[in-house]
């Protein structure tokens, strides 16, 4: 399963259970602001999984389309200030790489690799994603929280 579609796989399980950008903007990730709230960025960044939380095999074009505006929303929301400077790397990364990514990379089964994208800053993206989604998915709190036996 490709990396972007780890997080839209996370993302739609959760929202059933309850649970990064340019194509209009020109800015890329690299000029997205860095002092966002916390709440901004959670409702933004959840937000952006959202043309993706039903996904239950590959996406459409029109998926994707609604999945690139939502980053590109994110980016204009931008970063916490709190976040390492690899995770702002990351995101930036992450918003570049969906603005640049084709229906065929994004539905693409290419292992953990983001086309066009170095191993570190891989490395970089996995670090904002698992922050972001540990810091911002929304879980609902009736789950249960013992694991099955």
């Amino acid at each position: 399963m490709t990396r972007f579609k780890r997080p839209a796989a996370a993302l739609g399980a959760a929202a059933v259970l309850a649970f990064s950008l340019t194509a209009c903007g020109g800015g890329g990730g690299g000029s997205a602001p860095d002092d966002a709230s916390k709440d901004d960025f959670c409702k933004a960044w959840n937000d952006a999984f959202t043309p993706l939380a039903s996904l239950e095999g590959d996406a459409n074009q029109d998926q994707l389309d609604k999945f690139k505006d939502a980053v590109d929303n994110l980016a204009d929301v931008g970063t916490p200030s709190d976040i390492s400077d690899d995770q702002r790397k990351g995101f930036e990364v992450f918003v570049d790489a969906v603005d640049d990514i084709s229906l065929d990379d994004f539905n693409s089964d290419s292992g953990d690799d983001i086309p066009g994208v170095s191993k570190d800053d891989q490395a970089k993206v996995q670090d904002f994603v698992q922050w972001a989604f540990t810091d911002c998915t929304d879980v609902p709190s009736d789950l249960p929280t013992d694991s099955p036996s």
